[in-house]
Formats: C-alpha cells, sequence, structure tokens
C-alpha cells in the first residue's frame, strides 16, 4: 500500500515550489470550465428547470427562458462543444501537473496545450467512457472498478503522444493493477475536503483542485516505478530536474 500521507506532503511541496501558482490556474481552468456547464445548462433548460423545481416562489429570468428556448439541435450542439472542450481543458490541466513535478514552469497557457493533441484525447475520453458504461451496465461496482482501472490512461496518452489510445488504456490497466483500492481510498481521504467546499461555495476549491490533481500525478508516477510500466528514470525521477 503506498503512503497517502507521504503522496500528500509530496503533493503540496511541489505546489509550494511550481514558479507558475497552482492555485491562480487552477481558478483561470475553474472559471472557464465552471462558465461552459453554466452557459450549456442555460441552453439546455436545466438551469431553467432546477429554479422551477427549487425555488417557485422565484420567476424565472427572461434571459434563461430565452436561453432555454434555443432549438434542440443548438442546444445538442452546445452540449456537445462544452464536452469536447472541457476534455481538452483538462488535459490541459494533467499537463501543467505532470510538468511541475518535474521542476518544469509551466505557463498559465499550458491549460490549452491539449488542444495540439485534442483529437487523440477526445477519441481517448470517447472509449474510456464506453468502456465505463459497458461495465456499469452489469453492475454499478463494475462500473466503479473500470473507471479505476482506465484512471491513468490520460496521463500515459500525454506523456507519450504518438501511443495509441488502446496502448494508453492497456497501459493504465496494467498500472492499476493491484492498487485500485488504494487509489479509492485516496480519493475518500479528500471527501471532508470536498464537503468544506461545497460549504465555502466552491472557494475551496481553488485549493483543492491542484492539490488533488498533484496528488494524483505522484500516485501515477510512484505506481509507475513499481510496475515498471511506463517508468524512465531520467524523465520521471522529480530528484532529477531543477526544484
Amino acid at each position: 500500500m503506498l503512503d497517502r500521507v507521504q503522496l500528500k506532503q509530496e503533493a503540496k511541496g511541489i505546489l509550494r515550489r511550481a514558479s507558475v501558482s497552482p492555485f491562480v490556474f487552477a481558478l483561470i481552468y475553474l472559471l472557464i470550465t465552471n462558465g461552459m456547464n453554466y452557459v450549456d445548462a442555460c441552453t439546455s433548460g436545466t438551469m431553467a428547470e432546477y429554479m422551477q423545481l427549487y425555488y417557485p416562489q422565484l420567476s424565472v429570468p427572461d434571459l434563461l427562458r430565452r436561453a432555454a428556448e434555443v432549438p434542440y439541435a443548438v442546444s445538442t450542439f452546445i452540449s456537445v462543444a462544452v464536452y469536447l472542450l472541457g476534455e481538452v481543458l483538462r488535459a490541459g490541466n494533467a499537463l501543467y501537473h505532470l510538468g511541475i513535478r518535474r521542476g518544469k514552469a509551466m505557463p498559465y497557457s499550458t491549460l490549452f496545450d491539449g488542444l495540439a493533441v485534442a483529437g487523440r484525447v477526445i477519441w481517448l475520453s470517447v472509449v474510456e467512457t464506453a468502456l465505463i458504461l459497458l461495465w456499469s451496465v452489469l453492475l454499478i461496482i463494475p462500473g466503479i472498478v473500470a473507471a479505476y482501472r482506465y484512471r491513468f490512461a490520460m496521463y500515459n496518452l500525454l506523456e507519450d503522444p504518438s501511443l495509441r489510445v488502446w496502448d494508453a488504456l492497456r497501459m493504465s490497466k496494467e498500472q492499476t493493477d493491484g492498487f485500485k483500492l488504494d487509489l479509492f481510498v485516496l480519493d475518500l481521504s479528500f471527501l471532508g475536503w470536498a464537503l468544506a467546499s461545497v460549504f465555502t461555495l466552491g472557494v475551496l476549491s481553488v485549493w483543492l483542485t491542484p492539490y488533488m490533481a498533484q496528488t494524483s500525478v505522484g500516485f501515477f508516477q510512484a505506481v509507475k516505478r513499481i510496475k515498471g510500466v511506463g517508468y524512465f528514470p531520467e524523465k520521471d525521477d522529480p530528484s532529477a530536474g531543477p526544484r
């Protein structure tokens, strides 16, 4: 079992040493992604329905009502675009955290570096989602296991963009073999912080998002060393690069 406390302490140290603030980076990332999701919720009618359900005493603003009246084809296009761009931004966020772990100066523009491999990132996301859904058809537990099985596929693809999507998924399967429960427990250890973030109306997410992301990258690098799958000491050892 990996030492969760050590992984978290290491993550905190890397975040403190980052030359480009991980918290400002997270703020930009959250503002963009939450903004896109808000637009999607408005045009799909979800926001208006939410207000009518939970705040029936309030009238739905005209702007929301008009947004919800856009043609179905338009709202569907927006939903798909938001999903695809969200995956590309998720890749950019992962690239930032992979980079700062190696001591690199990752500028804020790194958030959009996923555009360079957008096709592969999107295809990976589609395949991964399909596999998880197929396992979920059996029961919820196999679906959860599948989600952890392919947890590191994105990292593998970003570290080696020449990989085929299926190779990235296979590597993740090998890397997480025997460590899925550890990874699940690690995620559970952030539950208290996630609840606290809700009570702060998401403000705490600016700190929590990079903390969780960097801890996840640390777990990824640790299991790579143990499994020897996708591990290259000269590239992956944090002590090998500048601080």
